[in-house]
């Protein structure tokens, strides 16, 4: 084995395996260069940004950024427009950004019910009038820009290519590892907690591996936060929000609340986790749409539909129109 094949594939184009590290260098510089330009902008400027001000201009350009890099990598690399990376407006992206804000919504919704429920926390209303009506704007902007750069990192460009390399399970295996590491300077982290957020990127991953759009995993995401943050007043990721509707009080076991990291520190959550997964992988109603189809593999192919619509094969990337898939 010479260099030659250690880097490039029979067809002459780079491994899978060294686009997926050349992608996160990527990512690595363009979340440095982003920090500090913004940074130095605000700073001549004289401007002192506010918590939800500097989060989504930061979360803005961030956005741009990857945009752009991840459009380059696949143009160059795969031949392959921007959209195919998992952001298309095409298909089905309205159902599935509707089924994923339903899905991280009612997830949240049902662990908050439970602590409730157990009499392991207490909720009421904050009136606090238009206030938080008003502040949830910049929530809104905030949360949807944190949760389509992470769903872009994580379950977009790299990990399509890391599934191309080295298989599904593998994939998931290292960059849910990767999503529980960059959570763990986040304040008042546990052992519970980092678990958590590793496990969620399962689910998270399945839902991209079943519609190959980053829409579904995008809109779980951004619900689950917001509901969390700005309806129940609880902390995301260990980071209070100011406002919220309700006003959270926690009073049980942090093992199963997770206290003061928020529901994710809590073995509640880690129960809905589970549950979710089992939901993504087997509806009927997550599939492949013949649009994403032919722009992520080319023509679809005619076949027969099967009862069981889970695709994990990863040599599904590379197979082209003429290998029939199972979704």
């Amino acid at each position: 084995m010479n260099a030659q094949t250690v880097f490039f594939s029979p067809d002459g184009r780079i491994r899978p395996i060294w686009r997926f590290f050349l992608s996160v260098v990527a990512v690595v510089l363009v979340v440095i260069a982003v920090q500090f330009l913004l940074g130095l902008a605000l700073g001549l400027a004289g401007i002192s940004p506010t918590f939800f001000l500097s989060n989504a201009l930061s979360g803005l350009s961030t956005f741009a950024a990857l945009l752009g890099i991840f459009g380059l990598f696949a143009r160059f690399f795969e031949a392959k427009p921007l959209g195919s990376v998992g952001l298309a407006f095409r298909g089905r992206w309205r159902t599935e950004l509707g089924i994923g804000l339903a899905v991280g919504a009612i997830m949240i919704l049902t662990v908050a019910g439970l602590e409730w429920a157990l009499g392991i926390a207490r909720f009421s209303w904050r009136g606090d009038g238009l206030q938080p009506l008003i502040v949830w704007s910049g929530g809104i902007v905030m949360l949807a820009l944190a949760a389509a750069n992470e769903e872009m990192v994580f379950r977009g460009y790299p990990f399509q290519r890391l599934v191309e390399s080295i298989g599904v399970a593998g994939a998931i295996v290292v960059l849910s590892a990767l999503f529980g590491a960059v959570h763990l300077r986040n304040p008042n982290r546990t052992w519970v907690s980092a678990a958590n957020t590793a496990l969620v990127g399962i689910p998270f991953s399945i839902a991209y591996l079943r519609t190959r759009m980053l829409w579904l995993p995008i809109g779980m995401h951004f619900a689950w936060n917001f509901v969390q943050g700005f309806v129940l007043g609880l902390p995301v990721s260990g980071i209070s929000f100011p406002v919220a509707l309700l006003r959270a009080e926690v009073v049980g076991s942090k093992l199963l609340t997770g206290g003061e990291y928020g529901p994710e520190g809590g073995l509640l959550a880690t129960g809905m986790v589970v549950v979710a997964t089992g939901y993504l992988a087997f509806s009927k109603s997550i599939y492949v749409s013949e649009e994403t189809r032919a722009l992520v593999f080319g023509p679809a192919v005619p076949r027969e539909p099967e009862a069981i619509t889970l695709n994990l094969d990863e040599s599904e990337a590379d197979s082209g129109p003429d290998v029939p898939r199972q979704e």
